[in-house]
């Protein structure tokens, strides 16, 4: 149940599991529910080590009342 539902916690199969009769309790749900292999996403830390190296510009003209460039 927890492969097909990678997004249910312990809470949610414990839950499930009552409503078709099964009665275990939610700690030994949690115990045998398999961990997550891949490593956490690195994006964000990757993000805020290159953060220091980025540079961001905005450049435009306004133009004044005598549409003189200013």
């Amino acid at each position: 149940m927890g492969q097909e539902n990678p997004s249910w916690g312990a809470p949610c199969i414990h839950g499930e599991l009552l409503k078709l009769g099964i009665d275990i309790a939610e700690s030994s749900v949690s115990k045998y529910m398999l961990r997550c292999r891949k490593p956490p996403s690195q994006a964000w830390r990757t993000f805020l080590e290159n953060a220091k190296q980025l540079v961001s510009i905005d450049s435009f003209t306004v133009p004044t009342i005598r549409f003189q460039m200013g």
